[in-house]
């Protein structure tokens, strides 16, 4: 009887070290669609200010600090709103009131600023912004793109403002503008291209975007003012 249990020893622990394995594939099964989820996640809410969304897939979720955003979406702000996003990439996006943004695309992971594998797209479609660019742009300045109801903006490892001002039109009339805080951008319409380069250069289209972008200037203390203050908090 003695030699029995001898022998079974191994087969209970080969019996063990399968159920061992069953359970621990069960429990990645069971975990996997909540890993799924965050797959999509490109960045996260650092500050708020009012009310503000996020809608993906039919399904609009409200945002906070600490909310993910994803890939695909679309983030929209409420009227008096502010909100801060920082990606994965460290880069960051603040909206004004009354924003819509579309999150088309981020692609990055630790260490591909090395490979080059790296891109970042949106489209605002509404509202005042501003973008501080991170670890994409400085991996490659041509895999940044931000394109507004105006101009598609290329990216130079940068700091800068876009979006529609009253400052320097007649009462009740808006323009966009595009402003540069740091390093450069340009700034492309489907009637030509400009180059900001200089601190507090900026550059005006109409609203319809059926224009060339105004020669590069600095921009009146007026409407320095407007932009900063849109996306202040």
């Amino acid at each position: 009887m003695l030699e029995n249990d001898r022998l079974s020893a191994p087969r209970r622990g080969f019996i063990v070290a399968v159920l061992t394995l069953l359970a621990l594939a069960a429990f990645l099964l069971i975990k996997q669609p909540a890993i799924a989820q965050d797959v999509g996640e490109i960045g996260q809410v650092t500050r708020i200010l009012g009310s503000a969304s996020e809608t993906m897939n039919g399904r609009t979720e409200t945002l906070q600090a600490g909310s993910g955003v994803h890939a695909g979406s679309v983030i929209e702000t409420g009227a008096g709103a502010r909100l801060v996003i920082v990606f994965i990439d460290a880069s960051q996006m603040t909206l004004g009131e009354n924003a819509q943004l579309t999150m088309d695309e981020m692609v990055y992971t630790a260490g591909a600023e090395q490979s080059g594998s790296v891109s970042q797209a949106f489209e605002v479609f509404e509202g005042t912004f501003r973008y501080l660019s991170g670890a994409v742009a400085r991996a490659d300045l041509g895999r940044v793109s931000v394109t507004t109801p105006v101009a598609t903006i290329g990216i130079r490892g940068t700091d800068f403002f876009g979006g529609p001002l009253a400052s320097g039109m007649p009462p009740g009339e808006l323009h966009y503008g595009f402003m540069i805080l740091e390093g450069a951008i340009e700034v492309t319409s489907v009637e030509g291209s400009v180059t900001l380069d200089d601190p507090e250069e900026g550059t005006f289209l109409p609203m319809h975007g059926q224009a060339a972008p105004t020669p590069p200037t600095r921009w009146e203390q007026e409407a320095i003012d407007e932009a900063f203050a849109s996306v202040a908090f």
